[in-house]
């Protein structure tokens, strides 16, 4: 496994995961390997393929996706790559939530309008709802960990994210993770490989729809977390 980039001619299926922990990577245990690169790995272990993790920002996952830079990414169900990959899902449902400042209770959708200013990472999608309303004012970061301390400057009102994201984010910037408990709710969101269709490995769809069969499980990425944080815990 390797952060190089793409190269002509390199045959390792090259693939990319959310570009902040705890997916690829924890930046405090550096021993263990991130959520989504495990899932990856699950998923292809029996393949024979050798792989190489490209750390692009999200956005230019979605790029090289389009353009075949990459061959392959482990994000929620994105629908603007449509007309350029093959979706292969889902291998994990994720809970969504918003987090809020501990003063504030959102009970329903509609209570979303009383915020001013909530976090969204770049260019990902986490619920059609949510990511259509242009009555929101939604602000563009780079990670959980951005919105997170953001939130604790009192800069923003909310942050919306995976359940494992947000949980580890609070960790990272040591904040109580009982926090959660107040969260609102959106409902999941399809985790599954997207297969850019311009990929020298698009000829291995039907095996990667078999894997992805045999390793899916509801809370597979939360599985891999929980296990992952007793490991580094003690390390």
């Amino acid at each position: 496994m390797t952060h190089n980039l793409s190269f002509a001619g390199d045959q390792r299926l090259s693939f990319s995961v959310p570009p902040f922990s705890p997916f690829n990577g924890f930046d405090e245990q550096s021993q263990c390997k991130g959520i989504g690169v495990l899932a990856i790995e699950k998923v292809t272990n029996t393949l024979n393929t050798p792989l190489k993790l490209a750390a692009f920002p999200y956005a230019r996952i979605l790029n090289s996706l389009k353009n075949g830079e990459l061959d392959l990414a482990l994000l929620f169900k994105n629908n603007t790559v449509t007309e350029d990959v093959e979706y292969i899902g889902p291998l994990s449902l994720e809970k969504i939530f918003i987090l809020t400042q501990p003063d504030t209770t959102i009970k329903q959708y509609k209570d979303l309008y009383q915020l001013t200013r909530i976090a969204v990472i770049r260019s990902a999608q986490f619920n059609k709802k949510f990511d259509q309303d242009k009555r929101l004012n939604k602000i563009s970061v780079n990670s959980y960990n951005q919105a997170i301390r953001l939130l604790k400057l009192n800069r923003i009102n909310a942050v919306i994210g995976s359940k494992v994201g947000l949980e580890y984010a609070l960790y990272q910037e040591k904040l109580d993770e009982d926090i959660m408990a107040n969260a609102f709710y959106l409902g999941t969101k399809e985790l599954g490989l997207h297969l850019a269709k311009k990929s020298p490995f698009i000829s291995m769809k039907p095996l990667l729809e078999e894997a992805v069969k045999e390793a899916y499980q509801d809370d597979l990425l939360e599985q891999l977390y929980r296990q992952q944080m007793q490991y580094c815990a003690n390390l």
